[in-house]
């Protein structure tokens, strides 16, 4: 039976220059610096007590990108590394240096096809202060991630088959995933590369998306995406791209609950209007549909 995990947790990002990084995600982003090493720093977006993390890869051995979901009970992370190792993807229990580092109490990592790495983690820490960033971004959570594959069969084996996750809605072969009441929280764009190709963070309203557009706009920062409305998830965004290419989205609105859950998947045209309905252009290939 499979897992009913929680929430998508974090994301942890390995970049060349730790420093230029952590500033973009204060400075640009708008998330709240929660602590930092050698090699290694922290940043909230809401209640949790990070949801990115960012790695200098020079300095952090194995640094590598990741995302992580939560499960409810200690227990489950036996099954999930049954049925992960079963399906032919080997895992590994997170030591206890491994598990400090990410601030949980237990773990566990694999691989996904594309490379990026996923980790199950168990009592991941949150914290008793609000959350308050340094510029008003209007940000209440992480929402999604995406994710770049060169084999987009193989990946999406990998989180419906492996992991368990829900298709909401196909675009083209991009796969949206949900593992709540969320019209996703991953989506598989096929790609000419493999890996973490952005990071979607909640925003209140619509006035706080377009209060980033606008901030971005001033401060001649790449606006690689939108503003536009997704015809799949209905969320409202608009996105940039930062330090790695990563890129990074507001958005708010997106579908939920029976709306979504309660329908079967959806199969939208593989075409540019079908991942904005607005008609916003966009420079990313993995959004221009087969054109791109």
């Amino acid at each position: 039976m499979p897992v009913a995990f929680r929430d998508l947790r974090y994301v942890r990002a390995a970049l060349p220059d730790l420093e230029q990084a952590a500033r973009y995600a204060t400075e640009i982003l708008g998330l709240q610096p929660a602590g930092h090493e050698p090699g290694r720093a922290w940043f909230q977006s809401d209640f949790r007590a990070y949801s990115l993390c960012l790695e200098d890869a020079s300095l952090v051995p194995g640094a590598a990108d990741a995302i992580a979901l939560t499960v409810s009970l200690a227990a489950e992370l036996d099954g999930v590394a049954a049925d992960l190792e079963k399906a032919g993807f080997p895992t590994r229990r997170l030591g206890a240096e491994d598990c400090a580092s990410r601030r949980i109490r237990s773990g566990i990592a694999t691989t996904a096809p594309n490379g990026i790495g996923v980790e199950i983690v168990w009592r991941p820490l949150d914290t008793g202060w609000r959350y308050h960033g340094p510029r008003d971004a209007g940000i209440t959570g992480l929402l999604a991630v995406a994710l770049a594959c060169t084999d987009i069969a193989a990946d999406e084996a990998f989180w419906t088959g492996a992991l368990g996750l829900a298709i909401s809605d196909w675009v083209g072969d991009a796969a949206f995933l949900r593992l709540d009441g969320a019209h996703h929280r991953i989506a598989l764009y096929p790609s000419k590369r493999d890996g973490l190709l952005g990071i979607s963070y909640a925003a209140e309203d619509l006035n706080a998306v377009m209060r980033n557009f606008y901030f971005l706009q001033d401060r001649q920062l790449p606006i690689v995406h939108g503003p536009g409305r997704s015809p799949a998830s209905e969320a409202t965004f608009v996105t940039t791209r930062g330090p790695r290419d990563i890129l990074f989205t507001y958005a708010t609105g997106m579908a939920q609950g029976d709306a979504v859950t309660g329908r079967p998947p959806r199969q939208f045209q593989d075409e540019a209007l079908s991942h904005c309905l607005w008609g916003s252009a966009s420079s990313v290939p993995e959004f221009q549909g087969r054109a791109g």
